[in-house]
């Protein structure tokens, strides 16, 4: 595959739905996905940080049709950062954990092949998604990004700036 591997979410189980909540303003979509992440990191050991201080940014949007570059084109939030435990708690520890806390919601928790492993992609009822993967350098932290839903292209850009390190507390 040129690109990378096939990025279209796999079909959830039986039974479990997801009603994605379409976000009214991008300010709303990153406050809800500030709220997981937060919620996530509250739920791991004390000390652990994520930091996306080499990312240049903590956030962006990105379109969410390929094929539409108008000015109301559907666009997403996203974030990404690295996720440091305290020492003594190894990545795949780390991963394991963080995909049960997201079961633990109620999400739909995958590991994926096509991407570095250990890896967990948690899928919201209301169509926001997390998603931990272990670097391809062992020396390096874990992964953790989040994504909204799609939102049309013309919804208020205006938004506070996202925190570039955030703690477990």
């Amino acid at each position: 595959m040129i690109g990378g591997p096939d990025i279209t979410d796999p079909p959830p189980p039986p039974g479990w739905k997801q009603n994605p909540v379409i976000p009214t303003s991008q300010q709303q979509a990153q406050d809800t996905l500030l709220g997981y992440l937060k919620k996530t990191l509250a739920a791991l050991p004390a000390g652990t940080t994520l930091d996306a201080t080499r990312f240049g940014g903590a956030t962006s949007t990105a379109g969410g049709d390929d094929n539409d570059n108008s000015p109301t084109a559907p666009k997403n939030l996203d974030t990404v950062g690295d996720l440091t435990p305290p020492p003594g708690v190894d990545t795949a520890t780390l991963v394991a954990q963080t995909g049960e806390i997201w079961k633990s919601w109620g999400w739909h928790v995958i590991e994926r092949d096509g991407f570095y492993k250990p890896n967990r992609f948690g899928y919201a009822p209301d169509g926001y998604r997390l998603q931990i993967m272990a670097s391809a350098r062992p020396d390096r932290a874990p992964g953790l990004s989040g994504v909204s839903p799609c939102f049309p292209g013309d919804v208020p850009e205006q938004r506070t700036p996202f925190p570039k390190v955030l703690r477990a507390e």
